[in-house]
């Protein structure tokens, strides 16, 4: 019987190290992780050789990394690339040149994607109307008809690219009036001759969700319990929890900050934010404050400046309702400011210096993806928000046991932090702590 493990370990603690760790030089691996930083320091550090599929010409003359993908599982190279490539695994893994291979996903991101929705009239009336897709009526798999296929280059500026790809991989479905999901493809997950997946907190996770919906019941290796225990015992010592007073009560949902009618929290938040830069953290370098909010609120109309691969703006940074006039965030090229970081954002190390962390979200799961993947029978609502939040919070120098402030405006984020971090029996000096007015901070 084929092999499906879960690895749960804390943030932090060495997961992708022990990965590395175990590849056998007699097996074959396909890794997938995050960023092309960790690719490297896989191949780097492993003991085995291990190459990333690089771009080349197809036959076609297309850019594409697939071919030369396809000629290394052809040559049984272990392989390791990134999530971006999941348009291309379908292909791959159908053709059975993963038949052998050990699966391996290093920190889950993008299982379910709701990013592929056009508006409902363009959908039925150009997509299905048309005659470019096809949709299977029990699983909602889209797939692109052969007349989609063959005019793919002519209407590639009316019909996104990036739906003709997923649909054609086998990983977007049809949820309603637009709306369309892309998932990891079933096909990989399914391949080769094992399967792990390396998290944390996986009852919270998509992945384990989708597992489940996909009816793989994968076997859970949490480790031993003073893991998590000698884990928490450590981490409640460096993380001080702070509630923002001035923000208590507000929605801040995604939709409740998005909505027509959040424009009245607009100066709210950054009136608090400014507070909090002219007192808790005005000796705080902006560059080590880490801050979460939807993206439109945070930069002018969602766009952040584009950046060369040295990471210097091109462009100028231009500021969103929350952060004008909030302190944290001066306008103009290269200047230093509190950096924005998805609220989903996992799998990377690149912000380890920060020292504070503000976290503008009342989390729940996107409801088109919740009902899609099989609602709270499969995943509750605060499973998953406190796993998101776990992971966010890890990207600061918390993961290298170095104390951090975290500011959770959010009662019910901060009661399910807290609630987890003292294992349900919150001191009532630490509730009072989060709840108390704000000293200067210490740099």
């Amino acid at each position: 019987m084929r092999n499906t493990t879960i690895i749960d370990r804390p943030c932090g603690t060495g997961k992708t190290t022990q990965m590395i760790e175990t590849l056998d030089p007699n097996q074959n691996y396909f890794i997938c992780t995050p960023l092309l930083s960790e690719c490297a320091r896989i191949q780097a550090t492993a003991k085995i050789a291990i190459q990333q599929p690089e771009i080349i010409d197809d036959v076609q003359g297309h850019e594409t990394k697939k071919e030369h993908l396809i000629q290394l599982l052809r040559e049984r190279k272990s392989v390791v690339t990134t999530h971006a490539m999941f348009d291309q695994l379908t292909d791959v893994a159908n053709a059975g040149l993963l038949e052998g291979y050990n699966i391996i996903i290093d920190e889950v991101l993008s299982v379910v994607d709701d990013g592929y929705r056009v508006k409902e009239k363009t959908w039925e009336e150009l997509y299905v109307g048309a005659g470019y897709v096809e949709i299977d009526p029990t699983s909602g798999l889209i797939t692109p008809t052969a007349k989609w296929e063959a005019d793919v280059e002519q209407i590639d500026d009316a019909l996104k690219r990036p739906i003709f790809n997923a649909a054609g991989a086998e990983r977007l479905y049809h949820v309603n009036n637009g709306i369309n999901l892309a998932v990891m493809p079933e096909a990989l997950l399914r391949a080769g001759k094992s399967l792990t997946v390396y998290t944390y907190k996986a009852k919270g996770s998509l992945m384990l969700a989708y597992l489940n919906r996909l009816r793989m019941t994968p076997s859970h290796d949490k480790g031993s319990p003073k893991i998590e225990l000698d884990f928490l015992r450590d981490t409640r010592k460096l993380i001080t929890v702070r509630d923002i007073p001035s923000l208590s009560g507000l929605k801040l949902s995604y939709s409740g900050q998005t909505s027509t009618a959040a424009k009245a929290l607009n100066d709210k938040v950054s009136r608090a934010l400014k507070s909090l830069r002219q007192n808790a953290l005005r000796d705080i370098p902006l560059e080590n404050i880490l801050i979460t909010c939807p993206k439109e609120k945070w930069f002018y109309q969602g766009k952040a400046p584009i950046r060369n691969q040295e990471g210097v703006e091109q462009t100028k940074f231009l500021p969103g309702p929350y952060a004008k006039a909030s302190r944290l965030a001066p306008t103009g090229y290269n200047k230093r400011r509190a950096i924005w970081l998805p609220n989903t954002t996992r799998g990377t190390n690149d912000y380890r210096h920060c020292t504070h962390a503000i976290y503008l979200y009342d989390q729940y799961l996107n409801p088109n993806i919740h009902r899609w993947i099989g609602g709270n029978s499969i995943i509750s609502q605060d499973d998953y928000a406190l796993t998101e939040l776990i992971q966010w919070v890890w990207r600061t120098q918390i993961r290298d046991k170095k104390p951090i402030t975290l500011y959770l405006p959010s009662k019910r984020m901060r009661e399910l932090f807290l609630s987890w971090l003292w294992e349900g029996d919150i001191p009532t000096e630490v509730k009072a702590q989060a709840k108390g007015k704000h000293r200067k901070a210490v740099p």
